[in-house]
């Protein structure tokens, strides 16, 4: 089984406060994801928002919707509160140790399926499909040391196992990059994700 886990925070702490722009931009992204993903019986797509439970807009979107109340924590790297809200779906989906996790940012928009339909024709022979690649410098990063967070797909147990902080004073791209190159074994270094990514700190958009 394959599940894409989005992440969402309706309000959040970090970045530019810009609630019909960030509203918009995650009906879009998600309805997009849901959209092109309706025909893949082995795919269930998890929207995971972070400010409580309570009726929001991504109810009405599709797909699954989990509230936590993670937003509420404090964390020198808003990729912790992203982490606890994944670990939350992972224990109340009870999801499988071998099983495939994407991991998807609710502002990031999937322009197809080609990440999905490479980790399906590859998921007995890598265990991780990562883009290593900074997205501020625009260069790859062949010795796995940074990485595009917004998207990528893993096993179940890696992120199990992932806890920030363990590689010193980085940024979470390149803690979780490192985490990947040295504890994954079978890793395929994607080349190109599909992906129109939005950013929290200026709304910048890039293709990656």
């Amino acid at each position: 089984m394959f599940y894409i886990i989005v992440t969402t925070c309706i309000n959040n702490k970090v970045g530019i406060k810009h609630d019909s722009i960030r509203k918009n931009r995650y009906i879009e992204c998600i309805r997009n994801i849901v959209e092109i993903t309706k025909n893949q019986e082995d795919i269930k797509v998890i929207v995971v928002e972070n400010n409580g439970k309570r009726e929001t807009y991504l109810d009405n979107l599709g797909c699954d919707v989990i509230y936590t109340y993670n937003n509420s924590l404090n964390f020198p790297n808003k990729g912790m509160n992203e982490l606890l809200d994944i670990k939350h779906v992972i224990k109340t989906y009870n999801i499988s140790d071998e099983d495939f996790i994407f991991k998807l940012t609710g502002r990031y928009k999937v322009l197809n399926l080609d990440l999905i339909n490479l980790v399906k024709r590859l998921s007995d022979r890598f265990e991780a499909f990562v883009k290593f690649f900074n997205v501020c410098t625009l260069k790859f990063h062949e010795n796995k040391d940074d990485c595009v967070l917004g998207y990528f797909a893993i096993k179940c147990k890696y992120l199990k196992m992932f806890e920030y902080g363990k590689n010193g004073n980085v940024s979470g791209e390149s803690d979780f990059a490192l985490f990947v190159n040295n504890n994954v074994k079978d890793i395929f270094s994607v080349r190109n994700l599909s992906l129109e990514c939005c950013f929290a700190d200026d709304l910048r958009i890039l293709n990656v």
